[in-house]
């Protein structure tokens, strides 16, 4: 008898425990705090125990989704910064390189607009060099109070330069940019902070007044940000009272709908969002609440894919962790979350959202068939950007940036836009410069090149290794023949580049109107009603 209560007991705690997250818990912070102690006592070196457990908490969130997100107290203040829509520092975008940090955007108005190029590298920041010191402190210290000074060694074209600038306060605008094209305006839109719906508004209103009876949104590469200014900006152009985004979680109390509040700026003006793959969060639900209520006409590539909401909680000492809280659906139904973090495959990597899901199809407001595929699929799909890997290398690697450098300091300014021309002979050089300097490889022949160099190291045949060699060549061959084949829109993002260097943003608009086939495709559809009207009714 005894024995029995002994066993049902033991079973009763065993159950109590499986369903009481928290008592594992309890049993994996003990187990971890003795790890820590053993090592505080035993171990042969010094340990950094700040560095070593930031790690794995940082380690740990990994395991989930990408959003979940565990902040620091210089990391909280990037965020905050980059929500409010300003900071102190230089007016520079970046890319932050082994040993250099190089400048791939210039703020206008900015410390930075009179001392740098875009193209320069920053190798030294007041005496450290960068390549000394971790990537994410080496942006940490371009930034600070405005009106501090930060001295600089830059390498210029090849060339080293001694810079001294003085931080300022940089205003990060949403809206980067606006025209009018005959009764076409057109709003370049780059996140959603705290300036976002107030300057789209004021865009909006200022092309109207200019004339606008169409209006291009332009969200490409839009990686999102404040839901309450997307649902503001969705109310411009539908009435109070509609439904913009609902969020589901595992908890009642996350579980929300976001209606308008307001009545609309303009509900009649034909709309046109362009969107791409990098087009993200908030980005997706302005264009997917919008085509939902068949009040704009979507162009461009299928969107990013991300359908998850997070919010931000306070931890200890000036510590924060994003995380992941709930899912949005837009006005359909529709769940546009692209990755299943939930769910992975054997060695870790997560899936796509489940199948089931993709095959259910919902309705606009005008009847309209649309899907869950993750991200928003365009009514019109363009893909500007060729899917070839060995493109992507191109672009990824920097390869078409840095040639653009090099022609930049090589070639003579235009006197004016229409002087700017890239000719035959420039692409020729371009596949000249990539041969004698950096080479993109496609997904496969990478994997080729890594079998060859560990065919070499195992001292392989000789036969084995010419097989290797023959393989290459042909790739080689192909490559040069693909980028070729994709050479009208090589030139093009040459093109791109190069206007924004020679002329600055606001002219690079202008040239984009004339020449980026996805702006120009959806000017042909806001100038034929007809077929914008059929699109909203097919």
């Amino acid at each position: 008898m005894k024995r029995l209560i002994w066993v049902i007991l033991l079973s009763s705690a065993i159950t109590i425990q499986a369903q009481n997250p928290y008592f594992e818990i309890s049993k994996q912070m003990e187990i971890y705090s003795d790890v820590l102690k053993l090592l505080s006592t035993n171990y042969i070196d010094d340990l950094n125990f700040g560095d070593l457990m930031q790690k794995n908490t940082r380690k740990m969130l990994n395991g989930l989704d990408r959003f979940t997100t565990f902040y620091d107290e210089q990391g909280i203040l990037n965020q905050k910064m980059r929500q409010e829509g300003h900071f102190g520092g230089l007016g520079i975008n970046i890319k932050i390189l082994d040993s250099a940090i190089v400048i791939t955007d210039i703020f206008k108005n900015s410390p930075a607009s009179d001392a740098f190029n875009i193209g320069d590298k920053i190798i030294e920041i007041d005496g450290q060099k960068i390549s000394e010191i971790s990537r994410r402190l080496s942006s940490d210290l371009l930034k600070g109070k405005a009106g501090s000074e930060v001295s600089l060694l830059i390498d210029r074209n090849g060339k080293k330069l001694s810079k001294k600038v003085k931080r300022a306060d940089i205003q990060l605008d949403a809206v980067t940019g606006t025209y009018l094209d005959g009764d076409i305006g057109y709003i370049h839109f780059v996140k959603f902070n705290k300036k976002a719906a107030r300057q789209v508004k004021k865009a909006l209103l200022d092309l109207k007044t200019e004339g606008a009876k169409k209006i291009i949104i332009d969200v490409r590469g839009n990686p999102g940000g404040l839901l309450n200014e997307v649902i503001k900006i969705v109310n411009f152009f539908i009435p109070k009272g509609q439904v913009v985004v609902t969020t589901k979680g595992r908890f009642e109390k996350y579980n929300r709908t976001y209606r308008t509040k307001n009545e609309p700026v303009d509900e009649q003006i034909p709309v046109v969002i362009l969107v791409n793959n990098r087009s993200a969060s908030a980005s997706e639900i302005l264009s997917g609440a919008l085509q939902d209520y068949d009040r704009a006409v979507i162009i461009g590539d299928t969107t990013y894919g991300k359908g998850l909401v997070q919010r931000t909680f306070k931890v200890k000492y000036g510590t924060y962790m994003k995380q992941t809280i709930s899912k949005y659906y837009i006005p359909s139904g529709r769940l546009i979350q692209k990755i299943d973090y939930w769910h992975r495959d054997k060695n870790g990597k997560p899936l796509m959202m489940r199948q089931n899901l993709a095959e259910k199809t919902f309705k606009t407001t005008n009847g309209r068939i649309v899907h869950n595929l993750g991200g928003v699929v365009p009514d019109i799909v363009l893909h500007p950007q060729p899917d070839e890997s060995l493109i992507k290398d191109v672009i990824n690697k920097n390869i078409l940036f840095d040639f653009a450098t090099r022609y930049f300091y090589t070639h003579q300014k235009p006197d004016h836009l229409k002087d700017f021309k890239l000719t035959d002979a420039d692409f020729e050089s371009f596949l000249n410069y990539i041969q004698a300097h950096q080479k993109p490889q496609s997904t496969a022949e990478k994997l080729v090149v890594e079998a060859y160099k560990k065919a070499q190291k195992e001292q392989q045949k000789p036969v084995v290794l010419e097989q290797y060699k023959t393989l290459l060549n042909a790739y080689k061959k192909q490559d040069t023949d693909l980028l070729k084949k994709h050479k009208s829109y090589l030139l093009q993002q040459l093109a791109f580049d190069l206007v924004n260097r020679y002329f600055g943003p606001e002219i690079l608009i202008q040239y984009k109107m004339q020449t980026d086939p996805v702006i120009l495709k959806a000017k042909s559809v806001l100038n034929n009603p007809a077929a914008y009207k059929k699109i909203l009714h097919q």
